[in-house]
């Protein structure tokens, strides 16, 4: 097929309130939003997702690097090359990054709409775009996240329900806390398996003092243990407990994830589908695992698009890990796109829709969403 220009790129701010506000250790999560990006080509329209979990602002600051600092340079560009056009926008805007200490929102940008092209894809080609990377399973392991340090008991009932086999617990708010919530999910489903995200609340000191108690507890792998994620404190706290680790969700780019990767003790890798480079950095790093001992289980805790751009990841790649479930309601995931998330016995289904998104609910968009700005080929 010959190259298709890049006509129209469409931004839409969707947020919808919280009943009850999610801590994490570092911050707490006072609403869910989602940023969405449409790329018109050709008269077809691709979807994708930008991360915008935090800070509070973070809308704001998507939109304009999206609009002024990313379309500019993919108006016109071909849609069909998704990596072409991923390389050309790191290489233009990677300085920028680096000059102003902000890579993660200039990623999460170029994420989004990797995504999207990917998602136009596989609807030129008339199929899913699991279909067009060639399906290699059909389902993959779910954990249930978005455990503690509240509404412990609530949620791993939950997660029961819903047929999973493991759990993961927010930790990092204090030992009598964590302490507590590892307790909570052990009465609930003595049986369960459970894994400890610290989301890097951790000195390595502390990591090697909390990561101790947690393998007495029988936590399997232990999730961004130390504030700043270095390798190096990774390997370390890998050798004085031995626990099994796993990070990635805030590594920006490919050579920063194989280096992730091939750490002493990291089992999993853990980019996030629209922060770490979209579907074509996470293909990429599928083909340096081999030989690493360590598989790839996408990051997710946001919405609808990039759920199923990470189902469809986990299902494609040759180094397969888990899949990231949270369990706590999020109507910007289960309200925007027709058949849903299907599981059984525990796994996720390989996605079948058109693309990677299929039909999605206008009205739900149009109810959720608080802005919208775009910009097109003159």
């Amino acid at each position: 097929m010959s190259s298709l220009p890049i006509e129209r790129i469409v931004a839409r701010v969707l947020e919808t309130p919280l009943e009850e506000h999610v801590p994490m250790s570092f911050s707490q999560l006072n609403a869910r939003r989602t940023f969405l990006i449409e790329v018109h080509a050709g008269g077809v329209v691709g979807i994708g997702e930008s991360w915008i979990n935090y800070p509070e602002w973070a809308a704001t600051e998507r939109m304009a690097t999206l609009l002024e600092g990313v379309a500019p340079l993919a108006l016109g560009r071909d849609a069909l090359d998704p990596g072409s056009l991923l390389d050309s926008l790191v290489t233009a805007l990677g300085g920028v990054g680096r000059q102003w200490g902000a890579h993660g929102p200039i990623w999460q940008a170029i994420s989004g709409i990797d995504i999207a092209l990917w998602d136009l894809r596989g609807r030129l080609a008339g199929t899913s775009t699991a279909q067009t990377l060639g399906v290699v399973r059909d389902r993959v392991p779910v954990y249930a996240s978005g455990v503690g340090p509240t509404k412990v008991h609530e949620l791993t009932e939950r997660a029961l329900e819903m047929g999973l086999t493991a759990v993961k617990t927010k930790v990092g708010f204090g030992q009598e806390t964590d302490r507590a919530t590892i307790a909570a999910v052990r009465e609930t489903a003595p049986d369960i398996t459970i894994f400890a995200d610290a989301n890097q609340a951790w000195t390595l000191e502390e990591a090697v003092s909390n990561t101790t108690w947690l393998q007495d507890q029988g936590v399997e792998w232990l999730e961004e243990p130390v504030s700043g994620d270095d390798t190096r404190d990774l390997a370390m706290l890998h050798e004085a407990t031995g626990m099994p680790l796993t990070s990635g969700e805030n590594v920006y780019g490919l050579d920063n994830l194989v280096r992730l990767s091939t750490s002493e003790g990291v089992v999993y890798a853990q980019p996030d589908v629209a922060k770490s480079g979209g579907l074509t950095v996470l293909l990429r790093l599928d083909e340096q695992l081999d030989d690493t001992g360590c598989g790839l289980s996408p990051h997710w805790y946001s919405g609808a698009i990039g759920l199923r751009a990470s189902l469809t990841l986990a299902t494609t790649v040759a180094h397969p890990g888990w899949i990231e479930l949270d369990v706590r309601t999020n109507p910007l995931r289960d309200d925007l796109l027709s058949g849903g998330f299907p599981l059984r016995e525990g796994a996720a289904l390989a996605p079948n829709a058109l693309g990677l998104v299929g039909d999605i609910d206008a009205e739900a968009v149009n109810r959720f969403q608080v802005h919208s700005e775009e910009r097109s080929i003159s």
